[in-house]
């Protein structure tokens, strides 16, 4: 077995064999150190690298990051690894949501307002033609990313220089429809009392999708339609 850490790779001489009831072919320190089907990167190694990628700006960037203290790797293969986590995080997100959410902090003093603020932007995401020479595919795409942010309003807060700032917040994106961020942003705010909150503020631009989702959601929040888009439209 041959898996590729930071230092390089690693060569291991291990047992493996096949089940004598389910027929299957096992390796028990595969199954010990839980890798994937054809796993060829370390798990330590691995989190690192998953680490840098959400630390830096694109793959590029945390694969010059990562050649300080790794050995040569290309961005092509980080972009594999972190596709591939994504996945498994996507599972164990859905198995959560099936469940009834536990405020995290019961003890908590409920708050007076609670502050639900949903917008959009464009995304720069591989297209399927990405790093090939020649073909006549999209190399990059644009997709719309959605976001839903929520806190309490006494985790409001000013700098020295009175600039606003938040001492704590939730934050949830979604690339496909809206109504998923609804759901999963409305499952997370939960957890983060807005079940116990007095009162909600609803916070979003001019998009239809903003305030459909506000009515499937939280129809009795109150509506503010932000000062920058409301501004734009006089």
């Amino acid at each position: 077995m041959t898996l590729r850490s930071e230092l390089g790779e690693v060569k291991l001489i291990v047992d493996h064999g096949q089940h004598p009831d389910s027929g299957g072919w096992y390796c028990p320190v595969r199954e010990a150190w839980q890798l994937r089907a054809h796993q060829k990167i370390t798990p330590g190694f691995a989190e690192k690298l998953c680490f840098t990628a959400t630390a830096t700006g694109s793959y590029e960037e945390a694969v010059q990051v990562a050649s300080k203290w790794a050995q040569t790797l290309d961005d092509s293969t980080l972009h594999a690894l972190v596709q591939r986590m994504g996945a498994r995080a996507e599972e164990q997100a859905q198995s959560r949501y099936e469940q009834a959410p536990q405020e995290r902090l019961p003890q908590r003093a409920p708050s007076t307002l609670g502050v639900i603020m949903v917008d959009g932007c464009q995304m720069r995401y591989r297209g399927t033609g990405w790093g090939k020479k020649k073909t006549n595919e999209q190399r990059v795409e644009w997709h719309e990313l959605k976001l839903g942010v929520y806190y309490g309003h006494e985790q409001s807060a000013h700098t020295q220089a009175g600039r606003g700032m938040l001492m704590d917040k939730l934050v949830v994106s979604w690339q496909d429809q809206a109504m998923e961020l609804g759901r999963r942003l409305n499952w997370e705010a939960l957890r983060e009392g807005l079940g116990r909150a007095q009162n909600i503020l609803y916070l979003g631009d001019g998009a239809e999708w903003v305030w459909n989702l506000k009515k499937d959601r939280w129809k009795s929040a109150v509506e503010l339609l932000d000062f920058y888009h409301g501004s734009e439209l006089l």
